[in-house]
């Protein structure tokens, strides 16, 4: 089996390091052919994902035609931004049937799902598409410490194809068909981190912290389930499991972001104060709106967007939140 990972970001190294441990030919792609040069001399990309070392085997390059050619199975570890770019991007090389796995846990600019911007992008050529998400960080992944993901697809057969990639003896892949629920459990978490940093970074406590991922979790479902997912999905590895991670780790980018809100940091000073990507900032600016439009009650995702926005305090938005309308906790029926 030949895989080419498009992405040489902190998650496109760790995935390309730990399928080394089971498939011989891994192919990673860089754009930038300085850190190709960088990367093959020292197996490594100093700057996002330091001391994870890439095996011989794994061969990187700047050439996306080399990359993608006569690959199985090409994955998508770009920033959400660019995946309907690079799907259409690898189009003329892509293998017919090839499976495409989006890595990314982000959304379209239309509030879509980015499977269906890749569905879009390679019709004619492959409909084997499908997602991982889960409690995935990358400086574990890298590192190889046991962890479980899922893979979803809209078919059986397909998720199953991708889940026989991802059994690796450090990382147990389940498989789903809700690829609804996988992707948009694995793009609102990030949005629910920014509000868990925040509060962190204020000082508040752990009971703070509880409440805060719970009623972020029945954000996730109520949006998720709106739009067809199956509300069991969000109870899983990429919605409960991947928002307990990122909302209580030292790895979480949306985390470490909501805590410079905290210290007083603006939208634009967090982005531009780092390389890599928050991608709760962005999914925020897209799914607050969406909501509104829907009419799907999200009074967390409200404030961290008022935030955001510069139209709020952080002070304001706790306030908000805890002064709401008294109400019943499950006012939606909840199926486990």
């Amino acid at each position: 089996m030949q895989i080419a990972m498009i992405g040489a970001g902190a998650w496109g190294i760790a995935m390309a390091r730990s399928l080394a441990e089971a498939h011989p030919n891994v192919c990673l792609y860089a754009r930038n052919a300085e850190t190709v040069a960088e990367m093959t001399e020292t197996r490594q990309h100093a700057a996002y994902l330091p001391g994870v070392l890439l095996p011989n085997q794994v061969k990187i390059t700047a050439d996306l035609e080399e990359a993608v050619t006569n690959a199985d199975v090409v994955v998508l570890a770009t920033p959400s931004k660019a995946i309907g770019t690079m799907a259409e991007a690898i189009r003329p090389w892509l293998t017919e049937n090839a499976l495409v796995i989006s890595a990314a846990k982000g959304l379209s600019p239309s509030g879509g799902r980015l499977s269906e911007d890749i569905t879009a992008a390679l019709a004619g050529v492959t409909n084997e598409i499908a997602v991982i998400s889960g409690p995935n960080h990358a400086e574990e992944v890298g590192r190889l410490l046991p962890a479980a993901t899922v893979v979803a697809a809209a078919r059986k057969e397909t998720a199953m194809r991708a889940q026989d990639v991802y059994m690796l003896p450090h990382l147990r892949a389940y498989y789903s068909t809700d690829i609804i629920g996988v992707e948009y459990g694995g793009a609102l978490k990030n949005i629910i981190a920014l509000a868990a940093g925040a509060v962190d970074g204020v000082g508040y406590g752990d009971n703070t912290r509880a409440t805060l991922i719970t009623r972020g979790l029945a954000e996730i479902v109520r949006y998720a389930v709106h739009f067809g997912a199956r509300n069991e999905t969000l109870f899983g590895l990429s919605g409960m499991g991947d928002l307990i991670v990122t909302c209580t780790s030292k790895h979480s980018r949306n985390h470490e972001a909501g805590r410079a809100l905290a210290q007083g940091l603006t939208e634009t000073q967090i982005t531009q104060g780092t390389k890599k990507v928050v991608e709760g900032i962005r999914s925020t600016h897209i799914v607050y709106p969406v909501a509104q439009r829907e009419g799907i009650e999200m009074p967390i995702t409200e404030q961290v967007y008022r935030v955001l926005s510069g139209e709020s305090s952080l002070q304001n938005a706790l306030q908000n939140l805890m002064t709401r309308a008294k109400k019943e906790e499950h006012q939606e029926p909840v199926i486990l």
